[in-house]
């Protein structure tokens, strides 16, 4: 069984470890370092993106995509994208978590803008309150996990939503759990929920096998792998180099954008 993931960086690791944990499946994980970040990009671009890494999971023969990014999931499910191979969202997977009534959520700029988490959430009856911390994601790619400055960007972003008094809070981005500890600080009375977690509940446990990674990298490989290895990422890889299309251009239609891209 092959199981494809794409992140615009390490972020999405965090959704891979806990599926090689459950399943010893072959794993084909596009890391977009090149293009990154992705929560500053237009929804226009990252469903071109997208649609890219969908016909590479084509020819090579991935059975099912897990979600390992928020922001391009937020994408496919507000545009209803058909990637002609099974796909779990994250999103879908994570609104079925809370049990409280006030549910804060924290994710990319396009994440919160786009409001999907809290369209979800409040078709179940919940109280919503969203925070950008797009600058988490740049703190988690330089492997900044802890210290002064983390802890001043966590207050700086967090404090309005503990004012809020909410009861539980999403880590709408794969990049976030890296940084659970000081959330966890900051809202210590606030029960933290990856989304990675309750994502990995939808995939079969099957250990006959140990699992294998294939890492396809848009940037430096080599800074890639020192990044695997900073957070001590143990599962059997290879990295390869992935070549991005140079030209993407974008056909506006009366029901829909459609994506072709040029190479």
């Amino acid at each position: 069984m092959k199981i494809g993931l794409f992140d615009s960086g390490i972020g999405g690791i965090s959704v891979l470890k806990k599926l090689t944990y459950i399943n010893g499946a072959h794993y084909i994980y596009i890391a977009d370092t090149e293009r990154a970040p992705y929560g500053i990009k237009t929804p226009e671009v990252l469903e071109s993106f997208i649609f890219e890494f969908a016909e590479f999971f084509h020819k090579r023969g991935v059975n099912e995509i897990f979600a390992a990014c928020n922001t391009t999931d937020s994408i496919i499910l507000e545009r209803n994208l058909d990637l002609g191979i099974k796909y779990n969202s994250i999103i879908k997977a994570a609104i079925q978590a809370p049990k409280g009534e006030k549910v804060g959520v924290i994710g990319t700029n396009i994440t919160v803008s786009n409001g999907i988490y809290k369209k979800y959430l409040e078709m179940e009856n919940k109280e919503v309150y969203q925070k950008s911390t797009q600058l988490f994601v740049s703190l988690v790619e330089e492997g900044i996990f802890y210290g002064r400055m983390v802890e001043a960007v966590a207050n700086y972003y967090l404090l309005p939503l503990k004012k809020k008094n909410i009861e539980e809070l999403i880590l709408g981005c794969t990049h976030f759990p890296f940084l659970k500890g000081v959330i966890s600080r900051v809202l210590p009375k606030v029960r933290i929920i990856d989304p990675a977690e309750e994502l990995s509940k939808k995939l079969a446990k099957n250990n006959s096998k140990k699992a294998f990674v294939e890492f396809y990298v848009t940037g430096d490989p080599k800074i890639f792998e020192k990044k695997l290895k900073r957070i001590n990422f143990r599962v059997p890889y290879t990295i390869n180099k992935f070549k991005t299309k140079k030209v993407i251009q974008v056909e506006k239609s009366n029901y829909s954008d459609r994506v072709v891209g040029r190479w």
